[in-house]
């Protein structure tokens, strides 16, 4: 009898061992995920405006890739620069001046 206490005893401490393995597993696990996504900076930045004259040949997409930050998709940029000009499509002409935001890490 007191055999398979003593093994009821043994089974039910290594099962809390196991348990108790597994929960600070899970929490270390979390804690460095939380750490990781913490520990990246978030990159500054500051619009500023720039007026550009549009040549001959230039077009609204090509102007967005020579302004747009790094990283910054071309159709994003093209967006921004129709919405401050107010413009309800993308066609520019020569001779024109546009207001391009200009996004920069500080």
């Amino acid at each position: 009898m007191e055999r398979r206490t003593q093994r009821r005893v043994v089974r039910k401490s290594r099962k809390i061992r196991k348990n108790t393995f597994v929960l600070l597993t899970m929490a270390l696990i979390l804690c460095l995920g939380t750490l990781a996504m913490g520990g990246q900076r978030s990159v500054q930045t500051k619009t500023y405006y720039e007026c550009v004259q549009v040549e001959k040949g230039d077009t609204l997409w090509e102007i967005a890739e020579e302004y747009r930050m790094d990283g910054e998709k071309i159709e994003h940029m093209v967006e921004a620069i129709l919405e401050v000009n107010g413009l309800k499509d993308g066609n520019v002409r020569a001779g024109e001046s546009i207001i391009v935001p200009v996004t920069k890490a500080v």
